[in-house]
């Protein structure tokens, strides 16, 4: 028996920096596919980070209360299967139409605005809350429902502290041989990112280089100095936030810094002094704790491994 095999495969390589994908036969995929499979990884992520956020929210029983001057179990009264009067509860939630009730259940739940009034059968003493959306919820009442009585039970939805994804904006402030100054800003539940830059607001401007013993480069001849200098301090830095344990967090990144000093020769010129200046890679790692709404930070940075200060910060934490 002879055919064509009209399943497809595809292979994804990279070559010089380029991502390819091909079919089994190394032909090229067609601009089509590579769309089709672009749009469905998009729409995977997007399905998880919704159901994400579904999940992080959960069901908290507010209060519970006799509603004395409430006659709604006496006026549209339902008798259960032995002909005793039912209690009423009425269930008090935002999207009421979504959760489903089980246990001791007489008839079908009336759904309004906001409200799901049931009716439970005499010394009834807990019922199961469903929500596709909030997980489930079984609640035992404080006392047995008494029979043509009603009640009053408020829900909230709440997003546990260890389930909530905060942001951070937090000035910050570096401490060494030149004072910077700058923001730094991320978003965290238990990981997260982060991206922060720092200036010294020095306005420093060279026309020449100089080493320890003052011989300017590219010539044979010691330059004459004021003693006054000048320090200049630029970093951009992005990386990963860690929520290690409430109210703790912790982070580390990488990006490009410079640390510049400066000396100011008898003509009135700059030079830079090449070897008190950095340039190159930045590393960070620090701390942050929460308190409520505001966090303080803690962590030191160097460029090159070579210069090194410290970094504190006051911060927003929503």
């Amino acid at each position: 028996m002879t055919g064509t095999d009209s399943r497809a495969f595809f292979y994804l390589y990279t070559h010089k920096g380029e991502i390819y994908i091909t079919t089994r036969s190394g032909e090229s995929a067609g601009t089509d596919t590579f769309q089709f499979m672009k749009k469905s990884i998009l729409t995977c992520g997007l399905l998880l980070f919704l159901s994400t956020l579904l999940c992080a929210q959960e069901l908290k029983v507010e209060s519970f209360e006799k509603l004395e001057r409430d006659l709604l179990a006496r006026t549209s009264e339902r008798l259960d299967l032995n002909d005793v009067p039912c209690a009423v509860l009425r269930v008090s939630v935002a999207d009421a139409q979504s959760f489903t009730f089980a246990g001791n259940i007489i008839g079908d739940i009336s759904y309004q605005p906001g409200e799901a009034i049931v009716y439970l059968t005499d010394r009834t003493r807990k019922i199961r809350i469903n929500s596709d959306k909030f997980g489930t919820l079984e609640y035992e009442f404080p006392e047995r429902l008494a029979k043509s009585v009603v009640y009053k039970l408020t829900l909230s939805l709440i997003v546990p502290e260890s389930k909530k994804t905060r942001t951070l904006v937090m000035p910050t402030v570096g401490i060494g041989k030149a004072m910077s100054y700058g923001v730094m800003v991320g978003i965290v539940r238990k990981w997260g990112g982060y991206v922060k830059a720092k200036y010294s607001f020095t306005n420093l401007s060279t026309d020449a280089s100089a080493h320890d013993n003052g011989v300017i480069e590219g010539t044979s001849s010691q330059a004459w100095y004021t003693g006054n200098d000048q320090s200049g301090r630029f970093s951009v830095t992005a990386g990963a936030l860690y929520r290690a344990a409430l109210p703790f967090y912790l982070y580390a990144g990488l990006g490009y810094g410079n640390k510049t000093l400066a000396w100011e020769m008898a003509d009135g010129r700059w030079a830079e002094a090449a070897d008190h200046t950095y340039k190159g890679l930045e590393a960070e790692v620090g701390a942050i704790y929460r308190f409520g709404n505001y966090a303080v930070s803690a962590g030191v940075e160097t460029t090159q491994c070579q210069y090194w200060e410290a970094n504190v910060g006051v911060a927003i934490m929503f």
